[in-house]
């Protein structure tokens, strides 16, 4: 567990605790027991309407919100523009290993309206946005309340900062996890082979967003088997050919000869690390965010064990994506997202069926306390769009090629080179018991910043020491300054890694520039 992690949840765990003790001496307190509904009304209509008002603020940040937001942009510009989207590796572009469908659905969407972050931000923001409503609908149907949809969206809402605001950015986790709700709907609430085929297919969808979705798949397959039994052959067949058949033989023609490569290959070396830690980071993590909501979840799964719904089935599959997540070490908090949710909407229809009355009450409002978060954390500076304009003119003022390994490639303005992400560059070399420094093939395709013709720069988030895959550029990059709070308004969103702001400026060593020059470059304001 992280100390970043730690020190975010801090209060909220401290609170929480403060609350159940409150709680449990007050309660025979009738005024306690009457305020408890309107409290966890106020707490799910307060979060919604939270939410709502950081995405206005959030979705047109001139930069990355979230990392690789610029290199996840040049993806869908290139599936715009009927380019491979998994080509080979090369100084100009790296793929990132996910699966194609977000690509694909934002250039269809970007040829209408125009290609750019915000465009891909509305997309994931419709997407969470729609989420939520399938949660209401989801739990007024099983609880017989809108009250209990009410609360179970509002909770979604409030979990925000715990799934790191990836469900509005521009990254594919919202499309994924709305495909994963959509299959699993049409299963629960359908009896008919069409029905069923049409809810795998769905769920086959959430796999085309992200890998993680072939778990979702297997989870609908095993719910239709446990309730048609052989009647659901035509739904295994239909996912065969959609998720292994599809990829297997189609992939490249639509996607780009390199697609097995990126999609398979790369993720596959980066191996399972099945130890400690990680089992710590998952435990961790549920009872840090979500003990309420994971303890009434198992519960109401072995209450209806012999006779599962769909949501209770998806319970299981959603938990083992994130405990795949979670022995990633390398991965980000986004892969706890599906288990979330799902602790969200079970746990919630679990506690509706709590007895006595104020029990669900005083539960819920502990489950909101445990993902509260301080909002001015996540809340972009007013002066965001004004420090995007003096960076490109900063970066335009240098007077030679630019390599951002943090941004990979600018949305607008100037263009970096050489523009590889060293997420991406990182991804292609990582795995266990592997060195990921200086590795031939990343110097391959950083080369043009290895071998520059006349001054040449690096901008970094942090100094290149820090970074192992490329901290060989320090062999040809010196320093030049620390340009501090200058460009802070473009500060990446805090994560469970944090990545800063472009502060620290490198020279190239085969081009030294004179006292006079370095000192005007280093003017910080």
């Amino acid at each position: 567990m992280t100390e970043a992690l730690l020190a975010r949840m801090s209060a909220p765990l401290g609170a929480a605790v403060l609350i159940a003790v409150v709680l449990f001496l007050l309660r025979r307190r009738p005024a306690i027991k009457r305020l408890l509904g309107p409290l966890v009304t106020l707490a799910a209509v307060g979060n919604l309407l939270l939410v709502a008002f950081l995405w206005t603020r959030q979705v047109d940040f001139p930069l990355n919100l979230d990392l690789m937001e610029g290199t996840v942009l040049q993806h869908v510009q290139r599936a715009a523009a009927g380019v491979p989207i998994y080509a080979a590796p090369s100084p100009a572009f790296v793929a990132l290993a996910y699966n194609p469908l977000y690509y694909e659905v934002a250039a269809a969407v970007g040829r209408v309206t125009g290609l750019g972050l915000p465009m891909l931000r509305v997309i994931s923001m419709l997407a969470a946005a729609l989420s939520a409503l399938i949660l209401f609908l989801v739990a007024r149907e099983k609880t017989g309340s809108a009250w209990w949809g009410l609360v179970t969206a509002g909770l979604f809402a409030a979990a925000y900062d715990v799934m790191e605001c990836y469900l509005a950015t521009a990254h594919s986790d919202a499309c994924f996890l709305l495909a994963a709700l959509v299959g699993t709907l049409v299963l629960d609430r359908t009896r008919s082979q069409r029905g069923a085929m049409a809810g795998v297919a769905i769920l086959a969808a959430s796999f085309w967003f992200k890998q993680h979705g072939i778990l979702f798949v297997l989870g609908g397959l095993a719910y239709l088997s446990l309730r048609d039994g052989i009647r659901s052959w035509p739904s295994w067949v239909l996912a065969a050919v959609l998720v292994p058949g599809v990829y297997i033989v189609a992939g490249p023609a639509l996607f780009g000869p390199y697609f097995h490569y990126f999609t398979w290959e790369v993720p596959r070396q980066w191996g399972s690390d099945l130890r400690l830690r990680s089992m710590l980071r998952y435990v961790g993590f549920i009872g840090l965010f979500y003990p309420v909501l994971a303890a009434s979840s198992l519960a109401s799964l072995r209450r209806h064990w012999r006779h599962p719904d769909a949501w209770r089935v998806q319970l299981v599959y959603a938990m083992l994506s994130g405990l795949m997540g979670a022995m990633d070490r390398g991965s980000a908090e986004n892969v706890f997202i599906p288990m979330g949710t799902w602790f969200i909407l079970v746990g919630a229809i679990g506690l509706a069926e709590w007895r006595p009355a104020p029990l669900p009450a005083a539960a819920l409002l502990l489950a909101f306390v445990t993902l509260a978060y301080d909002p001015r954390a996540i809340l972009p500076s007013s002066e965001a769009h004004a420090a995007y304009s003096d960076l490109v003119e900063y970066l335009r003022g240098l007077g030679g090629p630019v390599y951002g390994p943090w941004q990979g490639q600018l949305p607008s303005g100037f263009t970096l080179r050489p523009a590889a992400h060293w997420v991406a560059l990182e991804d292609l070399v990582r795995g266990p018991g592997r060195d990921v420094a200086d590795s031939p093939t990343v110097r391959t395709l950083a080369s043009p910043a290895l071998e520059p013709i006349g001054p040449a720069f690096v901008i970094a988030n942090q100094p290149l020491e820090s970074l192992d895959v490329l901290a060989f550029l320090t062999d040809d990059y010196v320093l030049a300054c620390d340009l501090g709070d200058r460009f802070a308004a473009l500060r990446v969103l805090p994560k469970r890694y944090m990545h800063g702001w472009p502060r620290y400026l490198y020279v190239s060593r085969r081009q030294p520039l004179d006292t006079a020059a370095l000192q005007r470059l280093c003017t910080v304001s």
